[in-house]
């Protein structure tokens, strides 16, 4: 066995293949291609002089050997973690990697401004892919598929690291531009009088927040249909006549930007009821999420400055106009 031979890249495609049993996870998480890691794999193979991982239908399997040393490899990129932490300089102007951010779709623009306007200057080396998230990402997340998510309160956090952006504080009532919703007070009785379009994110709750308070109080909300797309309930809410409501400013801030549309801010009361309802363990609010695989100092100075950009922007649109 020659040690001499054994890399820091080898290494870390030692232990990403341990945990994800799978080349292409492999890849993707370390930014390579398969062949690349493909070749690690036959460095460590010649060098521990036994094949380590077996290739099956479902996935890699780890030989005894593979089992043995794995202890001492986590060790040692332990030690590697230390001393890159501790005793290097990051510089964003070199830094170089692919990063792929999910939202939902309120987010993705503010995301695609801060990415644009603020991390770009400083880190020209680095790409970016944004989109909006249209489905359950907390696997993709764990298996580092996406680097980071910008999500509602409603998420499983197993092996997930969560940052609150924001917490929610008010809602926000959308409907037609002189929509009689508007000449009473938003109350839910009145509030119950209208067809109601939900804004809802794959069934992120199981029911409008308004349909469960109507509910409770022996009341009747009409739902009349939902989406995931603000723009297509621009359309619905124009053409049906159906109210909506939304916690998050920046859907407000796009609304604002149509002259059809008119939003209010709900009564305090209103509000703190209708939060009430929301019990998953956690502040309701807006958090970015991401796992610890990626351990990179490039990966640490994005998350830091997503986070702090993105709730700087959501502070700043709730400033009264």
């Amino acid at each position: 066995m020659d040690v001499a031979k054994l890399d820091y890249r080898s290494l870390i495609v030692f232990e990403s293949v341990s945990r994800h049993l799978n080349a292409g996870l492999v890849a993707n998480e370390l930014g390579m291609s398969i062949s690349s890691v493909s070749r690690h794999l036959g460095i460590l193979r010649d060098i521990f002089q036994d094949v380590l991982f077996i290739r099956r239908a479902q996935g890699f399997v780890l030989t005894e050997k593979a089992i043995q040393v794995l202890p001492f490899i986590k060790q040692l990129l332990s030690g590697y973690k230390d001393l890159k932490h501790n005793h290097t300089q990051f510089n964003p102007l070199t830094a170089k990697g692919h990063f792929k951010i999910y939202a939902f779709n309120e987010f993705t623009y503010v995301i695609n401004k801060v990415v644009n306007e603020l991390i770009l200057p400083q880190a020209p080396n680095l790409t970016f892919e944004i989109r909006t998230l249209s489905s359950d990402c907390v696997r993709a997340i764990e298996h580092g598929e996406i680097d980071f998510a910008v999500v509602y309160e409603n998420f499983n956090d197993h092996k997930i690291i969560s940052k609150m952006l924001s917490p929610t504080e008010e809602l926000f009532l959308i409907a037609k531009a002189g929509h009689p919703v508007f000449n009473n007070a938003l109350t839910l009785d009145n509030l119950c009088q209208y067809g109601y379009f939900a804004l809802d994110n794959f069934n992120d709750l199981c029911s409008p927040l308004l349909a469960q308070m109507a509910k409770k109080q022996g009341k009747t909300l009409n739902i009349t249909g939902a989406t995931d797309n603000i723009a297509a309930l621009s359309r619905h809410i124009i053409d049906t006549g159906s109210i909506s409501m939304s916690c998050n400013v920046f859907t407000r801030e796009f609304y604002d930007l149509i002259s059809g549309i008119q939003t209010c801010t709900l009564p305090q009361e209103l509000t703190e009821q209708l939060l009430g309802l929301i019990n998953v363990g956690r502040t309701v609010g807006n958090y970015l999420i991401y796992s610890e695989i990626n351990q990179s100092a490039t990966h640490h100075w994005l998350k830091q400055q997503l986070f702090n950009a993105i709730s700087d922007e959501w502070y700043q649109a709730m400033k009264p106009q």
